[in-house]
Order: C-alpha cells, then structure tokens, then sequence
C-alpha cells in the first residue's frame, strides 16, 4: 500500500526500547507474519529515498540493488584500509587482526590480469621463489564436483592460460573482485591443488589455515549455492519471497512523517553457512568480504559484527549470523582462556578452551561435506590452532587429556546411515554423518528427566551440583593413529586405521529395544540381561550412533563403561555400547547411560542396598583390556 497519512504507524514504545521496532507481527489476512522494519526504500519508484525521517528510528537500511558497483568497493576499500593500517598516536587499533606473514606464500596462486579484450586474463602461477604480492582467498560452495579444476594433465595449460569462458560464474566474481580490490592473486582451492594428487591435495590442505590465516582478506561467496551461480547479481528487496509493502510512519516528539518498507524476515542460512569447509575458513581468516543475499558486509577480528553496504540486519535477529558471530567470540576467548592457561590440564581457562572446542565441534557436524572423506581434513586448520597452545594430543577428532568425556559423544537424532566409505575410527564423532553433542561434565539432561519422572521431590538444580563425572574413568592403555600426511598430526588416518586400546569394565548384554520420544527426539530404551543370566535385568538408555537394521540391533552387544558416580543420592553409569568385530576388538555402535536416584522416603542404608542391588552386574563386571577401532 502507498503511504497515507490515514493510515499511519505510530511509535508507541519508549524511547530507550528501540529494539522493539525491529520485529513487529502482523495478521495479513489471516496469515500471521513475522517481517522486519527498513526504512528509505521506495518500491514502486524503485530507489533510495535518503530524507526519510523514519531513519531516526530504524536501524535496518534499505537493500542495495547493486552488488558490485565501483562506490561500493571504494567503500570497502577504506574498510580494508582501516583494519591495516588506522592508528592512534602510533598504535594500531584492530589488534586483534593480524597482517599477513611477509615470509609466507602458498604454493600455487591464481594471476589476474585486464585482457585487450576489456575482460582478463587468468593463469596459474607456482609462487616458489616468486616475489611476495598480496593474495585474496576464496570460500565458496562447490555444489558438486568441479568441471574446471586443476589435475596433472591440466596444469601447464593452466599454467599458460585458464580460459575465461570456461570459467564457472563464482570463480569470474571472484576475479572481478580483486581486481576492484587491485589485488591481482587468487587462492582457489579447486584450481591451487592438484585434485587427482594425494600427495599433493594431503600438503596443500595441511597448509590451508596459513593460506586463510595470511590472505589480505577472504572473499565469500554465500549466496551462492554452487560454483556456477556467481555472487555479484543485482538484488532486490522484491525478489524475495513474502509481503513487501509501505507504510507511513508518525515520528514520535517531532511534526515530522516518514515511511517504513516491510519485509518477511530470512530465517534460512545463506547457502555457504552450510558448508563444512567454509566453518574454518571463516574462523581462520583475519578479514572477510562476505557477500550475501541481502548486503555486502566486512568482517573482521576486530569487529566481528561487521560493516555492511545496506540492509544491516542485527546478527541477533538471524540464526546463522547469530552462530558464527558465536563462533568467532568462542574461537578469540578459547584461544585467549588456553594462552594464559599455560597448558595447566587441570586449571578453569583449560577446561573451559576444552569445551569450546567441543561446541565448535557440533557447530561445524551441523554443517555439510560434498565428500564424507573430508570429516577430518575440514576442520584441521582449527584442530591445528588449538593444538598450539594445547599442548595436548589430537586423536581424530578428540584431545587425548578429555577421552573420558568426549568419548561419550552422542549423535543428534533423526539418525543417518552409517557411511559407506571409511572417515574415522568408531569412537570418533567423525566417523558418521551429521550432528552430534559432546555432554559437559555433568549428567545427561535426558536420563536425569527420566528418573525425576520417578522421583519428582527432585529437581534439576539439584543433580547440577553434583561434581564431575571422576568416581571412575577407562585407562588408555595404547592408541595406534596412524596419519596419512605423517607431517600433519591434524589430518585424516590411513583408512581402517586408529585403534584405542582400553582397560575398562566391559559388560556382556543382550539387550530388548523399547523405541520411545523424549524432548521430542527418538530415544531407545533397553532392557539389558547379563548374558550369562547372573543378574536381573535393567532398564538403559541408548543412543545409537547411525540407523541400524533389526537384525544388527538384536546382536550380542558389549556395554563398556567409561564414567561412573556414586553420592548420597544418586548411582550413574555411561558408557559406550560396542559390537565385537574380532578377538578383544569391537567397534562403537552407540553409548548408554544408567541412573538411579534415591527415593525421597528412603533412609541411608535402604538407599545403598538398593543402588548396590541395582548396580550388582556392574559392580561384578570384570575389567578388561579392549581395542576399539
């Protein structure tokens, strides 16, 4: 509807609320939607209207039609120079954002140059020995296999010419950004590394975090869904689905009248928030130009909420914006907790790096693989990170020092098959596809809502004040982690490989499926018999960590107790639940938990005759040394 000064939206909140204007819900025909408020656009004439009064009170801008014009990278010119180079009384203030390492340059480098033709020119350059120059890096979704991609049959014409035409639409964006940039190098990952050489493909991706970490600034692409899509077409506001419409706005306190334009809100991530590989590129890059469905924005460690060209949606009011300005803060205060924590395993900034690490983990098994294998390698540049200040052993995926905990890792239902090709040991969250949860160092929220069912003079906070999960921990007797880039200790493993050797209490079970919902998630409940029928049977949780047939599922299965806590009211196990491949060798299929709590009417002694009664199989397991592979 045009502006009308009958129909007119007043401000009614106070003044020292002006976040509740961002989001505002209106009924449309019986249609309740939830759009967002943005101010000096006019739909029908299709421009800006830059006296809008309306500006007062409105944060958001209008969405900029032009994604690639020369003021817009005049503008992020002086953005980049701002992060180099600005100072005060001769000390810099973006800190926190490193400049590239002059001593530093990848092995292979995209050259961009102007054509005669008015277009330009692309090849291959092996930057051994070659002068330093300034180099950008591109993040990007691959949308599948590249048709233009470097092999060792490709490469001397690359090195001669990579033809222009051939060229996928993303990868021309890119050029034509660093040469608005005037940056005439490129990182391309489908073109830098050889993608038909292991050898080649296990070094350079070791040397990806310093080829992010040392790039004048990374390009990405993320509203591109593929490499040929590209990222630098006009946008508009009306080319979204959902209601955009004008209304006038009554500015509070002044006779002044403006208009506000209303838009459905983006609740989907951009399309490289998806992707796997692009967690660390973005974590690992000092500065980003990321250019996205609704406004160009430049990030940086120092501001990681970034500057935009329009639209400047907060990154609160979007969930994807929202994890990785998340992400970033974690990455910057884990690294800052483990650096003055000098590798004190013991001490609070240690443990608490620990459990950042831990949520970048589940933050990055949200996220999508073109190729399961990259499990591992795509979050390497991270592992490699951490590991420097860590000073603790990686294992696939898990610090050594936190095996009693992270092996105890829980796949995220609804569940997946079980890979087809080989990423990671059993006992890694690594080696099965999508999200997974690594518990704190506390009870499981769901076996302790099971148990408070039965004993509601219980509460939450009260099991949260029990101590750590240490009345009992699995000893790692040997670990055999055998790399397949022996240079790089945070890569993959040679496939097949990865034995944890342990000495622990190992449970023969058979267990009887009970399939129910809890938390609105699919939750197995078992009911274990000893298999040699010393002991009554009881009722375990399980979460299993892949979709398995029936018949896998009602095999002999092994219960492998990795923590164990006994207090005035409660007795808890967890542990691994495991199939026996071989003499003493068994895989991961899942993890268990069993609880009891004390009733509220029991006495001292009625409550440990019962938990010692409850637990009896437990308590007798032997303990036994076990490879897990």
């Amino acid at each position: 509807m045009p502006p009308s000064p009958t129909k007119t939206l007043r401000r009614i909140i106070a003044e020292d609320e002006p976040q509740r204007l961002e989001t505002l819900r209106l009924a449309v025909y019986l249609h309740d939607c939830e759009i967002k408020l943005f101010g000096l656009w006019d739909p029908d004439a299709r421009q800006i209207e830059y006296r809008n009064a309306a500006t007062r009170a409105i944060s958001t801008k209008p969405i900029e039609k032009e994604a690639a014009s020369d003021a817009k990278f005049t503008m992020v010119k002086s953005w980049l120079n701002e992060c180099l180079h600005s100072n005060v009384r001769g000390k810099k203030i973006h800190k926190t954002c490193p400049l590239p390492n002059p001593d530093y340059m990848p092995t292979r480098l995209v050259e961009i140059a102007p054509s005669e033709d008015g277009g330009y020119r692309l090849r291959l350059r092996d930057m051994q020995g070659y002068k330093i120059q300034r180099y950008a890096a591109l993040s990007y979704c691959w949308g599948g296999d590249q048709l233009v991609k470097s092999t060792r049959s490709s490469i001397e014409q690359w090195r001669v010419e990579i033809s222009w035409k051939e060229l996928p639409q993303t990868l021309k964006d890119a050029a034509l950004v660093c040469m608005k940039m005037s940056i005439n190098f490129l990182w391309v990952d489908a073109l830098c590394i050889l993608q038909d050489d292991q050898d080649d493909k296990a070094r350079e991706i070791a040397d990806m975090p310093n080829v992010y970490r040392n790039s004048i600034f990374t390009i990405a692409a993320s509203r591109a869904g593929g490499v040929h899509e590209g990222f630098l077409a006009d946008r508009n506001a009306t080319d979204f689905p959902g209601l955009v419409f004008t209304l006038a706005y009554q500015c509070r306190g002044i006779a002044l009248r403006g208009s506000i334009t209303l838009i459905k809100t983006q609740t989907e991530p951009e399309p490289l928030d998806r992707r796997g590989w692009a967690l660390q590129e973005r974590l690992l890059s000092p500065r980003t130009l990321e250019f996205s469905t609704r406004q160009l924005r430049f990030i940086c460690q120092h501001n990681p909420r970034g500057k935009t060209d329009g639209w400047r949606l907060k990154p609160e009011s979007n969930k994807s914006r929202q994890d990785v300005l998340g992400d970033m803060t974690l990455l910057q205060e884990g690294f800052g907790a483990i650096e003055s924590s000098k590798h004190n395993t013991n001490g609070p900034e240690f443990l608490e790096a620990m459990n950042n690490w831990y949520r970048l983990v589940e933050v990055y098994s949200r996220r999508q693989l073109t190729f399961g294998t990259d499990k591992l390698p795509a979050i390497s540049g991270l592992a490699e990170r951490y590991g420097r200040v860590f000073g603790d052993q990686y294992c696939a995926g898990i610090w050594r020092s936190t095996f009693a905990r992270a092996l105890y890792w829980k796949a995220v239902p609804p569940l997946r098959p079980r890979p087809r090709k080989w990423q990671a040991p059993s006992w890694s969250w690594a080696s099965i596809d999508g999200p997974v949860v690594v518990p704190e160092e506390k009870l499981a929220e769901m076996a302790m809502y099971s148990e408070m069912q039965k004993n509601p003079n219980l509460k939450i906070g009260d099991l949260e004040k029990l101590d750590d999960f240490t009345d009992m921990e699995p000893q790692v007797v040997d670990h055999d982690l055998q790399l397949s880039n022996p240079t790089f200790p945070y890569g993959p493993l040679v496939e097949g490989a990865g034995r944890l050797t342990l000495r622990a209490k190992l449970l023969n079970a058979v267990l009887a499926f009970n399939q129910h919902t809890m938390f609105g998630k699919n939750v197995v409940t078992a009911s274990a018999f000893a298999k040699n029928g010393s002991s009554l049977p009881f009722t375990i949780l399980i979460w299993f960590d892949a979709l398995e047939n029936d018949e896998d599922r009602e095999e002999p299965a092994f219960l492998l107790e990795l923590s164990s806590k006994f207090t005035d009211f409660l007795w808890a196990s967890r542990g691994l639940v495991a199939r026996k491949v071989g003499d003493d060798t068994f895989i991961r299929v899942g993890c268990y938990n069993r609880t009891v709590l004390r009733n509220a009417s029991e006495n001292p002694e009625d409550w440990e005759r019962r938990a010692h009664h409850d637990f009896c199989w437990f308590n007798s397991a032997p303990t036994a040394i076990v490879d897990i592979v």
